[in-house]
């Protein structure tokens, strides 16, 4: 769970498991029949994973500018410019609002 979650700060894995849509699209085929386009960036019809991939990294930039191995890409969130971050932070809490009204925050059980 550690390392699926990064819930260790990185002591079982040395970096955390997080992938964009395009990644999960190039090595799985579950984007196949989704609902969203994992070749939008932005929007209620693009790929969830894709901006919440950035956001998880803004979030924790303070802990992930730290590892080594994330250097390349904490360097790509670094030069994002600002209305691009605002959009991936919007874009989350409109997600996390969405999945909150249907029973899927952290206190739902099963």
């Amino acid at each position: 769970m550690g390392m699926a979650l990064f819930a260790d700060g990185g002591f079982v894995a040395s970096k955390p498991y997080a992938a964009s849509g395009s990644y999960i699209n190039k090595m799985s085929n579950y984007c196949s029949s989704c609902q969203f386009d994992v070749k939008l960036k932005k929007g209620e019809t693009a790929c969830p994973f894709n901006y919440l991939y950035w956001n998880f990294l803004s979030e924790n930039g303070d802990l992930l500018r730290k590892n080594h191995r994330m250097g390349l890409i904490m360097g790509s969130l670094g030069k994002m410019k600002q209305d691009r971050l605002d959009e991936v932070r919007n874009d989350s809490e409109r997600f996390f609002e969405s999945t909150e009204m249907r029973g899927w925050d952290e206190t739902a059980s099963g």
